[in-house]
């Protein structure tokens, strides 16, 4: 996915789509993807913690390198059109 920059400005679009589905126990779990405009590239993502992470890696965000209450990110991540 790319990224504007002019100067000292840096921009960043996505459009968003989230939607719920349920794991193996019946617990709902929160899918998205996200398109860049103009390319159509797509990242998909298991669950949320993974787009905040991929989101984060995109902003040069130092992640929280412990794991949350959940515990480790779950999920797959997968980058289409590239």
């Amino acid at each position: 996915m790319n990224a504007h920059q002019d100067g000292d400005t840096r921009y960043l679009s996505y459009m968003l789509r989230m939607w719920c589905t349920r794991d193996s126990k019946g617990q709902p779990l929160w899918r998205a993807s996200l398109e860049e405009p103009g390319s159509h590239q797509t990242a998909s993502f298991g669950d949320v913690r993974s787009m905040f992470a991929f989101l984060q890696s995109r902003l040069g965000v130092e992640q929280n390198r412990e794991p949350a209450q959940g515990g480790p990110l779950t999920g797959s991540t997968s980058i289409d059109g590239a």
